[in-house]
């Protein structure tokens, strides 16, 4: 499986000794490549925190819930944690150190089918490693969709949402554009649905908002018109009787109507208009002539005239207080339809009066009804406007939500395109996503079987005596020959301690940096087995995390510690499995350097760093070596005499500060500046100097006389407190001498 890829990406700590109580600290880790991650920091930084987090989340502590590791793909990881607590665990169980499972010899056969199935339980992890990549664009494709799908759906919002009361009906939707997407999703429209415009919906609204109490219907009667016009008087041609001797006369003449126009101005004997003596007879021939059926239906023609009049008065007032109404305002065809109508009304009854003052002459009146259809039907609107408001106001709360969902409708009929094209892009796209889900399902399947398979083939061959061999090896290389461990009699899963000439060893007998020497050889061993024969990591499914390995440990052990870390765990011999990634923590800047000088230079360097609460930031190496680097510059110049001797002794005092901070060596150090100055008494005033204990006495500026500093004589007594200390070596390597031994003169 390919290295370097699946591992811790970030680590979130908070609530946790020297961390912040609530806000967590997220360390961000860069796992580009297969470079140990370091955190370097001094005792009581908190740096052990971190290592007791990941700890505390491998093994699902519940104190340790609210802190989160987040691992790139390819898991589930076997986080295994050297520190203190390992220590403990290790060294401090009284009836024994655990075993150590799967690493006995096996046979030919059973080791064949062993790397077989770790081989296709590799290739099964490059599958699924694929497959998440895969499955990790097809969703970033699906996301780029969706964003495009969203913001066409929100121009929806864009162009509606302007103004009140629109921008009162989007209340909550107009600064998420998903929340927005999945309402209008999620209102449906019918196909054939009539939908009320904006402008309707508006109008609604405002009626729901109004004060305005119900109203009355608008009434216009105009049924009667009609009957007086159908009346068939109009056509008539209503003359005298026959009676009369005159009638032949005046049909002769057809001056009947004018005749009947005149009779009120006969009073006298004489005719009024030729002023001639009238017969005697004449007003009797003149009654029978108008009076009887032609006087009938002249007064018939005068009521109608009079009904048809009052009809249209009573339809006027009706019409001028039905104007007040604002629907009826609004209704555009009500002014034009009763203008039609009040005009036909006006001519009819022009003709009617015509007709009454010649019942002689019929007349044609053109039919009102037309004009009072149109007129009906505008106040049929008026009403159904009238009859909507006043079902708004009866439950006013109730309609402002009707128009709300009345306008999603209308926003969703809008964008109905915008969201059939996102589905006919979405679906393949889906389509796909669920065939590679199914794909790493199968494979995450068959991973686990083939897991459990191996568990089965490394229990057949599980056993302690060769983690017994392999940890004993590690102590004998490394010249420990006063204790070794050995099964525990009668515990084939325990270990003892065994002691030359000792029938018992007591693991409590173990000094502190033998307890750290022994189970730091048992951790290196426990990486490539299992504590348990049932439950078995592999190496390259493990993350392998290592608090300060050398605590408690002589100087001596601080290069072959690091060593071992080197070749066997961070860049084991080819063919040889890894871990699949590695943390390591430490206070000791040597311990750093050497770390680093091994070939991990392209390592991810972090600094921990506490002022009120710990906090976690990258660490440029120059910012370490730089200043220390260029005071043994200093030192080096000035025995080649490149620069003034004057900068010697401070320049060693600055040197020693550093050293000695990073190395804690200050007991050690003091104990090294009186032996020296006991054999030689001109080394006291450097011993003053250069001894940090004192740099508050005021004393130093006066004990040095700058203008004797021998440098040569001040370099070599500098190389006896390194020697004296313990750390010839890194004199000797500072200075650019090929060989631990005097200075050249």
């Amino acid at each position: 499986m390919a290295q370097g890829k699946e591992m811790i990406k970030s680590i979130s700590v908070h609530n946790y000794k020297s961390f912040h109580p609530t806000t967590p600290a997220v360390i961000p880790i860069d796992t580009s490549n297969d470079k140990p991650v370091i955190f370097f920091g001094l005792n009581g930084a908190g740096k052990s925190a971190i290592g007791e987090v990941i700890d505390g989340l491998g093994r699902k502590d519940a104190r340790f819930a609210h802190c989160s590791l987040t691992p790139t793909n390819g898991g589930p990881f076997r986080y295994l944690v050297y520190n203190h607590a390992f220590v403990e665990r290790v060294i401090g169980e009284p009836e024994g150190m655990p075993g150590i499972f799967t690493l006995g010899e096996v046979d030919t056969e059973a080791q064949k089918s062993i790397d077989e199935a770790q081989k296709q339980l590799n290739e099964l992890g490059d599958k699924e490693e694929a497959l998440n990549g895969q499955i990790g664009a097809a969703k970033k494709l699906a996301d780029q969709r969706f964003e495009t799908g969203k913001d066409r759906v929100w121009k929806a919002h864009t162009t509606y949402a302007t103004s009140e009361p629109m921008w009162g009906w989007l209340q909550g939707y107009h600064k998420d554009k998903t929340k927005f997407y999945e309402k209008l999703q999620d209102t449906v429209v019918g196909t054939d649905e009539v939908l009320d415009t904006l402008d309707q919906l508006k109008q609604r609204w405002s009626d729901a908002d109004s004060t305005e109490s119900a109203k009355l219907n608008v009434t216009l009667d105009s049924s009667g018109f009609s009957a007086v016009e159908a009346d068939g008087v109009w056509a008539e041609h209503i003359v005298g009787s026959g009676a009369s001797r005159l009638a032949a006369l005046i049909d002769k003449l057809g001056n009947g109507d004018w005749v009947g126009a005149g009779r009120k101005y006969a009073r006298g004997e004489d005719c009024p208009f030729c002023q001639q003596g009238l017969p005697a007879d004449f007003k009797d021939e003149l009654a029978k002539l108008l009076d009887g059926d032609r006087q009938t239906r002249v007064d018939h023609l005068q009521g109608l005239v009079e009904q048809y009049a009052q009809q249209l008065d009573n339809l006027r007032a009706k019409v001028e207080s039905a104007q007040a109404e604002p629907f009826v305002q609004k209704e555009p065809t009500f002014k034009s339809s009763w203008e039609g109508l009040r005009g036909r009304l006006q001519s009819n009854l022009a003709a009617m009066r015509g007709k009454l003052e010649k019942p002689g002459e019929p007349i044609v009146l053109e039919s009102c009804t037309p004009r009072a259809d149109e007129l009906g039907g505008a106040v049929q609107r008026v009403n159904e406007r009238i009859a909507a408001f006043n079902a708004r106001v009866t439950d006013r709360a109730a309609e402002k939500e009707r128009v709300k969902a009345a306008f999603w409708k209308l926003l969703r009929r809008d964008r109905e395109e915008a969201f059939v094209s996102y589905e006919q892009l979405k679906q393949p796209a889906a389509d796909a996503l669920k065939a590679l889900v199914a794909d790493l399902a199968q494979v995450q399947a068959d991973t686990l079987a083939l897991t459990n398979r191996l568990v089965e083939l490394r229990q057949s061959r599980a056993g302690v005596d060769a983690a017994v061999q392999a940890i004993n090896r590690r102590l004998q290389s490394l010249g420990i020959e006063s204790f070794s461990i050995d099964k525990k009699p009668g515990e084939n899963s325990l270990y003892r301690l065994v002691r030359p000439g000792q029938d018992k060893g007591d693991l409590k007998s173990l000094s502190e940096g033998e307890k750290t020497l022994i189970s730091f050889l048992y951790y290196i061993v426990l990486l490539s087995g299992s504590e348990t024969a049932a439950v078995d990591f592999p190496l390259e499914k493990t993350i392998a995390v290592i608090d300060d390995p050398i605590s408690s440990l002589s100087h001596n052990y601080v290069f072959d510690i690091a060593s071992i870390l080197q070749h066997e765990v961070i860049k084991p011999p080819q063919g040889k499995p890894k871990a699949r990634q590695v943390i390591i923590l430490t206070h000791n800047l040597f311990f750093l350097h050497e770390l680093l000088n091994l070939g991990n230079k392209g390592s991810v360097l972090l600094r921990v760093v506490k002022n009120a609460h710990t906090s976690v930031e990258p660490l440029d190496p120059k910012d370490l070596l730089n200043d220390y680097d260029a005071l043994w510059q200093i030192l080096r110049d000035a025995r080649d005499g490149k620069v003034p001797k004057q900068a010697v002794p401070n320049t060693m005092r600055c040197i020693l500060e550093h050293f000695l901070w990073f190395t804690q060596r200050n007991d050690q150090f003091g104990d090294a500046l009186k032996v020296i100055s006991e054999r030689d008494r001109n080394f006291k005033p450097l011993e003053r100097f250069l001894n940090r204990g004192s740099h508050q006495d005021g004393i130093n500026l006066a004990v040095m006389d700058y203008g004797h500093v021998d440098v040569n004589y001040f370099l070599a007594k500098f190389q006896e407190v390194f020697q004296a200390t313990g750390f010839p070596d890194h004199f000797a390597s500072r200075m650019g001498i090929a060989e631990v031994g005097a200075l050249p003169a």
